[in-house]
């Protein structure tokens, strides 16, 4: 392969700005995949797919959107302007069926043409969710249809979020040709689509949550095999650990690695392109994370101590909600700073980093000695490993 022909495949195999698209670089993920999967041949299932920013939710739609030959997938991006009418008319205006009329006169012949499903639903000046349902069932069991409602997280209007968990306990009941897919940043289905215990049947929950350690090491070991190229097994170990989950920074680290590479015509992935990766990787990243970091760590007389402070944090045990304590992250200050402080020292710093003052940078569950820490980005994490491991 030449620079260009490798320079391709990078951007496919590694893609830290977009959802990976195609399904031959999509790595990872498959358990979430195959309950997606299931819901998808189950009659009367539809599924919700949900967690944190940058878990690749977005890609995974993606793929099941591509995967299938023998259905019809529309995928819609939701915004803040759409309503529950304007979200399905958006959807049946992808969906293009052929409308015969008669002709007037002797001999004349009969006209086709295309339509939207779209005009299916203009007449109805208040679209309900029965009429939905009535207008995919006239389609027959012939052709299968699926739904990927991709950002719901952006929907603000409770309405809208009533109705459509309306409409896929509807559809569950009297329709066996659609499958519905809402996808979305949340930390549980409430939500996303508020509580309703009537889907639980229904509805099958996915939530995706950071990739573990063998799913990031299969992004790596294949994304590297495309492109002919092979890496230390270290330099792989710290790859994972500065991700901390996210395959976004699996993505942005490799790239940027693998494109210094590609210029030097090397095949080798070592410590100096792992430097030049994260130095490339933080530039590249969001401008919010290096506003919000900056803010949280400025200081008229030690930026030190709130850099040792954020990074302990990054580098603290997470529990089942990705959180932490005081003592978790006084462990990790004391291995950073080779010091011996204890909570009282670092408490007031801590409690500093969860107000405005300090951006924010750390939302703090509960009250008292049961008091847990989170990143309110949860990818801050791994930008601060970056940070703090540049050279």
């Amino acid at each position: 392969m030449d620079k260009a022909q490798r320079k391709a495949i990078l951007n496919q195999a590694f893609s830290p700005t977009q959802p990976i698209q195609e399904k031959d670089f999509f790595f990872g993920r498959m358990n979430q995949l195959m309950k997606v999967i299931e819901a998808i041949n189950e009659k009367g299932q539809h599924a919700i797919l949900y967690g944190e920013r940058g878990v690749g939710k977005t890609s995974l739609a993606n793929i099941m959107y591509k995967s299938y030959t023998n259905i019809y997938p529309v995928k819609i991006t939701c915004d803040r302007r759409h309503t529950f009418r304007s979200l399905w008319e958006d959807a049946f205006d992808k969906i293009q069926y052929s409308q015969t009329t008669s002709g007037i006169g002797f001999n004349a012949q009969n006209k086709s043409k295309m339509v939207s499903m779209k005009s299916l639903i203009s007449s109805y000046t208040d679209l309900k969710t029965n009429q939905i349902v009535d207008i995919l069932n006239n389609l027959g069991n012939d052709y299968k249809l699926m739904f990927i409602f991709d950002e719901f997280d952006n929907i603000d209007d409770l309405n809208t979020k009533y109705f459509f968990a309306d409409l896929i306990k509807s559809l569950s009941d009297n329709n066996i040709n659609t499958t519905v897919i809402l996808v979305g940043i949340a930390e549980s289905v409430e939500d996303l689509i508020g509580s309703h215990q009537s889907l639980e049947r229904c509805l099958k929950q996915v939530k995706m949550p950071r990739m573990k350690k063998e799913e990031c090491e299969e992004i790596i070991v294949n994304g590297l095999k495309l492109l002919d190229i092979k890496i230390d097994k270290s330099i792989q170990e710290k790859i994972i650990e500065f991700s901390s989950g996210f395959p976004h920074y699996i993505h942005l680290l490799c790239k940027y690695g693998c494109l210094e590479l590609i210029e030097n015509d090397k095949n080798y992935f070592s410590e100096p392109y792992l430097n030049i990766a994260i130095n490339k990787g933080i530039e590249n990243t969001s401008e919010q994370l290096r506003i919000t970091f900056r803010a949280a760590i400025l200081s008229s007389s030690n930026n030190g101590k709130w850099k040792n402070i954020l990074y302990a944090c990054a580098n603290s045990e997470l529990d089942e909600f990705n959180s932490f304590t005081i003592s978790d992250i006084v462990k990790e200050y004391n291995k950073i700073t080779q010091k011996a402080s204890n909570n009282s020292n670092l408490h007031y710093c801590i409690n500093e980093l969860t107000k405005k003052n300090r951006a924010e940078i750390l939302t703090k569950l509960g009250k008292g000695r049961s008091s847990r820490y989170t990143f309110k980005n949860p990818m801050m994490r791994a930008f601060i490993k970056l940070k703090m491991n540049a050279k």
